[in-house]
């Protein structure tokens, strides 16, 4: 016998033998009333309503349905809301521990900026690029990569971009011609990444 993935309901195979019949169809007799009866103390009153524990080591010795909360009211870092996952109360995610996450997660994700611009640069042959927000501090490394024109003719194999500032605003990149010189006003598309 092979049981379902979510409720674990029993259900005979064709290669199970005929003399194990009955002992196959009363274990999925049993597995679907036990589904059916986690799912029906969810919509009880008792299913709903929280399980209150003046302690953690209480609370622990209490029983819920799956998914239903619990709180403990006098526990010193123990207090707070709890869930109970069918074997176990477990400690719902407080303000500070998400805004913990959060601020790894800005960690993480400030790392990198990156997008695409599309402009007519300055006599100097200047393009200015602002970051969608202040970094604090200028990125490490700013890579650029010609791009196609949007509707024009693509001019980036007679220009080349150099990054030639950056702040933690914003960065500039100046586009030089074959000869040496900056090439004037051009449009110009890129791509960029700029990495802190």
């Amino acid at each position: 016998m092979k049981t379902t993935p979510i409720y674990g309901i029993s259900y005979i195979e064709g290669s199970d033998l005929v003399s194990n019949a009955a002992a196959g169809f009363k274990k999925a007799a049993e597995t679907t009333e036990a589904a059916l009866k986690l799912v029906d103390q969810r919509s009880t009153i008792e299913g709903v309503k929280p399980v209150i524990a003046g302690t953690l080591a209480t609370l622990a010795t209490m029983r819920g349905a799956t998914g239903q909360t619990g709180y403990v009211t006098s526990d010193g870092n123990n207090n707070g809301p709890y869930c109970w996952n069918g074997s176990a109360w477990v400690k719902y995610a407080q303000n500070t521990q998400i805004d913990s996450l959060q601020s790894q997660i800005a960690a993480i994700t400030q790392g990198y900026e990156f997008g695409r611009t599309e402009g007519t640069t300055s006599d100097l042959g200047a393009l200015t690029v602002s970051f969608s927000r202040d970094h604090g501090t200028a990125p490490k490394s700013v890579m650029v990569v010609m791009a196609r024109l949007t509707n024009a003719e693509n001019r980036g194999s007679e220009f080349y971009p150099t990054v030639w500032e950056a702040t933690s605003k914003n960065f500039q990149v100046r586009f030089a011609n074959n000869g040496g010189g900056w090439s004037g006003r051009n449009g110009y598309a890129f791509y960029w990444l700029a990495i802190w």
